[in-house]
Order: structure tokens, then sequence, then C-alpha cells
């Protein structure tokens, strides 16, 4: 983070450079705020990884679990010319799917040489149509078909971008599609209007509302060269071994993370076996059971989920900062947790209270550092969570901030006047103090009232003191927001000093604090930053 704007840039660590297990090489795409890396993962293998800050999935309510299911069910893809999604997930506020690459040039550049060939623009065109015929039998829209998006070598194209439309398609249908195989058609088959069968099919095309789906316009295509017409079969799924990539689990093509997925998974369970895919076999029909046995139960619709028990337990953790609720029937722990210990510590504790539930983790991982300033202020937390009208502090435009972006906060005061301190600890062991601050030294907050830090005006000075911007290192970086009777220093500490200073201090503070003297209050949250 840089004050004001003025601090020197430091050179961009590896760590900038990696999302989980993958290191990042080469930004070789965008659309929108999505953004296409070439990237190696943990074991070395070259992929495309296709990342959204996660801030964007969360606009809606359903975005993030629309974005889940799209991905999972784009896993779960089996087809020749579609590249196989190896993981998708969220990590460090970044939602991610990650692809085998497609090699070869573009259709699109392809065709800037000149039409196809008769034979291979038909060869080309049949197998990008399947291909979009599977994804639809699966229920997977593609939502950005073009020539762009296909890797054309010969006739073996290969169509890319199922991943990327998990991202960013979220309202795409399968008409979309339709419309866009349509346009696709036209391009690959031009230069071949004098056959009349392709003639046919152009202005067919051109009519509209010829072609219901696009499995009736392979069909179609197909016809063009008297091949007998396909015959509609049931996706076919492929069965791989779990990868472990960049805290997400792939296994059965459905995703499980560590930061999200699936009910419930084991942490870190791992396969090293290699991919392996599944061949379609026709079984005979069983007989119908004389005594069919009955589906095991759900909890009982009078019991109600161990929410309260769980969330209570979960307070005692001081190194995670965690929610439990209840969701599509099933119990959800979300947050973030600093360090594999208290990881462990979650998930073994929630194992313990499930009580038969299903459960699932939504768990982002920080430094095991922050795990310091967390313990440090477990009782303010504690307290302030049984607040009606708790301290709370919030990043606008946040809690995922990318290079250059402003750090603007609103703060809120519970119910009490109250003095302030706000700091903000990076990911390389420092901490900036927000607030008092050398030029804002009005840390007291009345009752109830509101005030926002780092503020710029509209001729771009600052409304009142310092401001901030992001800058590396980049990473998960956490602000704590601290409320007391009377200011916690007599004097204001450094700006900026070590994070192990600063805490011995805020200990020595804390302990001093007058018997009779309202209790310290604490509000504290993750923000995670990026290039």
């Amino acid at each position: 983070m840089r004050r004001g704007g003025t601090a020197t840039e430091s050179a961009a660590t590896e760590k900038e450079r990696r999302l989980g297990r993958y290191r990042l090489l080469d930004l070789i795409g965008r659309d929108g705020d999505a953004r296409l890396h070439r990237a190696l993962d943990g074991n070395g293998q070259t992929v495309e990884l296709w990342t959204v800050p996660l801030a964007r999935l969360c606009a809606d309510a359903a975005g993030v679990e629309r974005f889940r299911q799209m991905a999972t069910a784009a896993a779960r893809l089996s087809h020749p010319a579609i590249p196989a999604i190896l993981a998708s997930g969220e990590h460090a506020g970044t939602a991610f799917v990650a692809t085998l690459p497609a090699e070869g040039r573009t259709l699109a550049a392809r065709l800037d040489d000149g039409p196809l060939a008769w034979d291979e623009a038909v060869a080309t065109l049949d197998r990008i149509l399947d291909a979009l015929s599977a994804a639809h039998r699966a229920g997977v829209v593609h939502g950005a078909l073009t020539a762009d998006t296909i890797r054309h070598s010969g006739s073996a194209a290969v169509v890319g971008g199922f991943g990327r439309a998990a991202l960013t398609a979220a309202r795409a249908d399968h008409k979309d599609d339709l419309e866009a195989a349509a346009r696709l058609t036209e391009r690959i088959l031009a230069g071949h209007e004098d056959r009349p069968a392709v003639a046919a099919l152009l202005a067919a095309l051109r009519d509209g509302g010829t072609f219901p789906d696009v499995a009736s316009l392979h069909i179609a295509v197909s016809g063009l060269t008297g091949a007998p017409r396909p015959r509609a079969a049931a996706p076919v799924r492929s069965t791989r071994w779990p990868l472990w990539a960049g805290g997400a689990v792939l296994a059965g093509g459905v995703v499980a993370a560590v930061t999200i997925l699936n009910w419930p998974s084991p942490p870190h369970t791992v396969a090293e076996s290699p991919a392996a895919e599944s061949a379609a076999v026709a079984l005979p029909m069983p007989p119908p059971a004389a005594t069919p046995s009955a589906p095991p139960s759900p909890p009982a619709a009078s019991r109600q989920p161990p929410v309260a028990e769980i969330a209570q337990a979960l307070r005692t953790i001081p190194c995670a900062l965690v929610t439990v609720e209840k969701t599509g029937g099933r119990l959800l722990v979300s947050g973030t947790v600093a360090g594999e210990r208290a990881e462990t510590e979650v998930r073994e504790t929630v194992e313990a209270l499930a009580a038969g539930w299903d459960h699932g983790f939504d768990l982002a991982n920080a430094e095991a550092q922050f795990c310091a300033p967390l313990g440090s202020v477990a009782t303010a937390l504690d307290a302030n969570r049984g607040l009606a009208e708790p301290l709370a502090a919030s990043v606008l435009e946040g809690p995922d901030l990318s290079a250059g972006e402003p750090l603007v906060l609103e703060i809120r005061a519970p119910a009490r006047p109250v003095q302030l301190q706000v700091d903000y600890f990076t990911i390389d062991g420092s901490v900036v103090h927000l607030l008092p601050n050398p030029s804002d030294s009005g840390a007291a907050l009345a009752a109830g009232a509101s005030r926002r830090l780092g503020e710029k005006a509209e001729d771009d000075k600052p409304q009142s003191g310092r401001y901030w911007t992001i800058g590396p290192p980049f990473g998960t970086e956490m602000l704590l927001t601290i409320a007391t009777a009377a200011p916690l220093f007599p004097t204001p500490r450094p700006e900026q000093e070590p994070a192990a200073d600063y805490l011995a201090a805020l200990a020595d503070a804390l302990a001093t604090l007058p018997d009779d003297a309202p209790a310290p209050l604490a509000d504290a949250q993750f923000i995670s930053t990026g290039p």
C-alpha cells in the first residue's frame, strides 16, 4: 500500500505473479474484467488460466453460486474438440478456471487468409457444432462463440472458452449460442455459395427461425456432404483422478476447493494418479426389485441445524474470521483463516458439531502472521460481535482491490462515543496506522456516527488527512479497527512500523486500560490486493 500516492513502488515480487498453486507467466487475453493468463501449475504443466475479481461475481446474490454450477458442469464435458477444464475455484479474492491450452492459430486468423477448402470447411464446422451440441446436452452454454475462440489445425478444430463463459457469460443461453453458431456457419462456408445445398442453408440462416437448436443446425451441416445424420447421444462424461490445483480439487469432473465448493471435502486429499477417461458402456437394465430399499432420510424437518452452537464454537478460534449459515439444506462455513493450523481447527470443530447435517467450507487462506493481531484483540472482537449496534469498518469498492485503486474506509461507531485506532497490516510484516496519522489526529467518533477515511475531494486532494492507494507487495492483508473510551496511546505511533513492535505496544496498552472503562471493541477484515 502507498500513502498519499507518493511512496516509491518496489519491484514486483514472485508472489505478485502467483494465484495459489499457479505461477502466472503471460497475459494473453482480456474480456472486460476477465483476464487470460498462460500459467504453470504446481507440477510445471502449462495451463490457460481465466481469472476475474470475485467482487464482479458478487454483483448479484446468485453470482458466485452460478459460477460454481457452470464451472462444475463444464468440467464434466468430455469431447475431443473441447479442452479439458482442470480446476476452478476462488483464491484470495479471485475466481479462476484452469484449462488445458489449445494449440495452433485461431480460426479467425486462418479465415483471414482466405476461404477454407470445401472438405476442410465442412469438417471444421461439423466438429465445432458437434462440440457445441454435446455441451448443450450437458447443460453448458458457451456464451461467446466466435472464430477467435477456436483454434484451427486442419479439420481438428478446438473450441476454447467454456471455462471463460463460467466467469463472464452468466446470462447467456442456448439461443445466444445458436445465433453465434449461425454467424460462424456463414463465415466458414463463405466462398462456397455456388453449391445449391450451401446456398439453401445460408438462405435459411439469414431468414432466421429455421433451426430451433444447435443440434438441428449440426444435422443440416452434416447433410451438405450426404453424410448420415448424427445420432443424438447423452453427453459422455469423463472420470478424472483428483488434481490439486491452486487450492482446488477436481474429482470426477466436479470441483471441490479449499476456498469453495462441494459438500463435504476432506482437507488436502490429493491423488497423484494420471487423468483417465472412462468409456461409455451400455448395460442391461436389471429387473425391478420386489422390495426397493428406501433412500436415506434427510434430517428431520423439526430438527434445527446447529448453526448457533457451531458459530459460538468458531468464535473461540482466534485465528479465523468465519461465519456459519444454513443454505440449501446444508451448513456453509465461510470466511478467512490465518494459517493451516487455524483451517484445520475450523474444519475439525465443524465436523464434531455438524450433527449429521451436510456441510461445506468456503474458506480463504491468509498468511499465518495475521494470527498474532487477531489473537491480540480476540476478546474485543468477541465483545463487538455481541452488540446490537457494533463497531463496523468496511472497505468501499472492496474487499478485493487492484494496484492503483484507492483504499477508502467507512467506519461506524457503536452506540457509545469512542476513540478509534485503525491499522492496516501488510503482507510484508508492517503495519500502517491509518488513524491517528500525521495529517489526522481526530480519532474521536460520536455514538452511532460514521466517517470516511482516505476519500479524495473532486480536485484530487484529500478530503481530510491522508489517502492511500494499493501497491505491491500484493496478497491477503488485514484491516483492524479498535474502539476504546480513551485513546489507546498517549501519543500517536509512527505512521508505519514493524507489526511485531506494534503488537507488543498494543498488548501493553490493552492491559493497562482502567478496570472501570468500557470494554474495548474491535472489528477485523481481510483485504485481497493484486496487480
